[in-house]
């Protein structure tokens, strides 16, 4: 089991490496999809007696302190000292995410640790209804600057929006970093129907705001099929630049300067540019968001 430490969350240092883009594509997402893919990003529930005071950086090491080498992928382990790494090895560590966000009144349960993974799938509740579900780690965890990096395979399907993004509400503020937000129920180029005819990400959006109402910019990435496997998906998070990875290769940065500590949000919602769930969209634990690990490291 992993040792949850806490200690007073501190500034970051940043490297300058960069690899070369392949297999990407930037670009304007559509308008009306842009907006309507990130605005519930900055409407959370809050969570009842939700920690207080300063926030926290949280090191959490395993039981021989982590591997030297285990570093983010496609960079240089070396330069990196791993500080968050949930593997999903047993029960949801409730010390470690909060669970209270989920939307419905008569949301049952539609996720689950097993294989060594956390799988989050498309349910409907006991009204008949789809609903949200999400996990963060307000109040656990919050780090500023780093990398963060999470293996996932994503869920197929009308209306599935499943994403994995930093964010923090300071005051008035909302600093966002969405490292993948993706839209499998979407129109081309978001989405392809996949050898069952169910429609299935082939494209996902990165996106930051330096506030809620003033976004730094975003891209879209070209995948293969995203139900099909697990991928990598991670970012970069330097004083000056933000840079996104898929499967260890570049896909996407941006100068940027966020200089907030962010906790790490995991989620499965519905709507955006995913459209509306419907009696087609597949239901059950077989179409889960499937998260192998989420890691985060600092920069040496």
């Amino acid at each position: 089991m992993a040792t949850l430490i806490l200690t007073a969350c501190g500034g970051g240092t940043g490297d300058s490496g960069n690899t070369s883009a392949a297999g990407s594509t930037n670009g304007s997402l559509p308008s009306s999809q842009l907006a309507a893919s990130v605005s519930l990003g900055h409407q959370l529930p809050a969570i009842a007696n939700k920690p207080t005071g300063n926030l926290f950086l949280a090191q959490i090491f395993t039981s021989d302190n982590g591997d030297p080498t285990d570093g983010p992928a496609g960079q240089d382990a070396g330069a990196y000292r791993l500080t968050f790494n949930e593997s999903f090895d047993g029960p949801l560590d409730t010390a470690t995410w909060n669970t209270e966000r989920t939307g419905g009144g008569n949301a049952t349960t539609n996720y689950s640790t097993s294989g060594g993974a956390l799988n989050i799938w498309p349910e409907r509740g006991s009204d008949g209804n789809f609903f949200d579900r999400t996990l963060d780690t307000e109040g656990r965890f919050a780090q500023k600057y780093g990398y963060f990096e999470i293996e996932a395979k994503l869920p197929k399907g009308k209306g599935a929006w499943p994403a994995f993004w930093l964010f923090n509400q300071l005051g008035e503020r909302r600093p966002e970093i969405d490292i993948m937000e993706a839209y499998p129920g979407g129109e081309s180029p978001w989405s392809a129907p996949g050898a069952d005819g169910t429609t299935t990400a082939t494209m996902y959006a990165p996106v930051v705001w330096n506030d809620s109402t003033s976004r730094a910019g975003y891209g879209k990435i070209a995948t293969p099929d995203l139900a099909a496997g697990f991928h990598k998906y991670g970012v970069k998070w330097e004083p000056n630049r933000i840079t996104f990875y898929f499967d260890g290769i570049e896909g996407y940065s941006i100068d940027a300067a966020l200089s907030d500590p962010m906790y790490i949000i995991l989620d499965l919602w519905f709507g955006s540019a995913s459209g509306s769930p419907d009696a087609s969209t597949p239901t059950g634990a077989s179409n889960a968001f499937a998260i192998n690990y989420v890691k985060a490291w600092q920069h040496r």
